[in-house]
This record gives structure tokens, sequence and C-alpha cells, in this order.
């Protein structure tokens, strides 16, 4: 699948508002959440309008939306670095390398240190991670597990070299 990733433009925050309602609820066997007065589940991507150091990215394939990803500043486990705020890709795109693909593009799009993470529950979302860090760390990644503080599940450190 041929997909063009780019950072979110003005044009595509609707789009990807949608996406993170469609992501909210697919979590939401495992990320207790209520709806809010409006039937939606709600994030604020006001620091990913500014790029204040967080990052929207968007993955199509032609004019369709196969996925997104949105990165902040490390704060789970480390003080610098980047954090894998958000990732998500539509079911009918999983399995078809489109979210290998969009996250490969994050990560190099970003380098140096960097934390990610799974929450308890989502063995999909844990054995997908593991799978990418091995290939692109070469295995070279710490794991850990967060029991305190406003975050909680695994956590994976690791870094990301400059490009050549």
């Amino acid at each position: 699948m041929l997909l063009t990733i780019h950072q979110a433009r003005p044009e595509d925050f609707p789009a990807l508002e949608q996406l993170l309602e469609l992501y909210q609820y697919d979590l939401s066997d495992i990320w207790l959440q209520d709806l809010n007065a409006e039937g939606k589940y709600g994030f604020d991507l006001a620091r990913h309008k500014r790029d204040s150091g967080s990052r929207a990215y968007i993955a199509r394939a032609g004019s369709q939306y196969v996925g997104f990803a949105l990165t902040a500043p490390a704060i789970v486990t480390r003080k610098v670095g980047t954090w894998m705020e958000q990732f998500f890709v539509l079911k009918r795109y999983r399995r078809s390398g489109a979210g290998r693909t969009l996250a490969k593009h994050v990560l190099f799009d970003n380098p140096g240190p960097w934390e990610l993470g799974q929450m308890p529950g989502n063995t999909a979302a844990y054995l997908f991670w593991r799978s990418v860090l091995t290939e692109v760390t070469g295995g070279n990644f710490k794991e850990l597990q967060v029991t305190e503080g406003w975050w909680k599940g695994v956590a994976q450190q690791f870094h990301i070299a400059n490009a050549a």
C-alpha cells in the first residue's frame, strides 16, 4: 500500500478530530471514558495545532485517511525526548503494513530519545510496538512497567539515531 504521511495541516484537523473519536471508541473497553454532552469523547488538539513541541501526523492512501499519530514531549518515563501520545490505524488498513509504515515515519522524523507505551489490556498494540521497535532499534530498547502517575501500562524507552 502506498501511503503519504505528513504533519497535519489546518484542513486535516476536522478529519483528525473524527479519527480521534473512532480511536477512542475502539479503545473504550480498556480506556474508561464517557461521552460529553454532545455525544463525543473529545480530544483537545490545541497543542498540536500550535506545533508547540506536539505534532500530529496524518497517513493517507490516495484521498482516503488511513490513520494518525500524535507526538508530544516525553513526560511519562523521561524528561527529554518524544512520547508517542496516540497512534491509530483504521481497522480496514490494519495488517496491511500501513501501521508499520506510519510508525517508522514518525519515529525517524523525530530522532533522539523516545518513550511510548501501551495501556493494560491492549495486547495487539503491545505486540505491534515490540515488533516495530525490534526492527528499528535492532532490539535495543528498555521495557518498563509504569504503575504510578497519571499514565499506567508498559512503556518502552529507546533512541532513534539521526538520519545519515
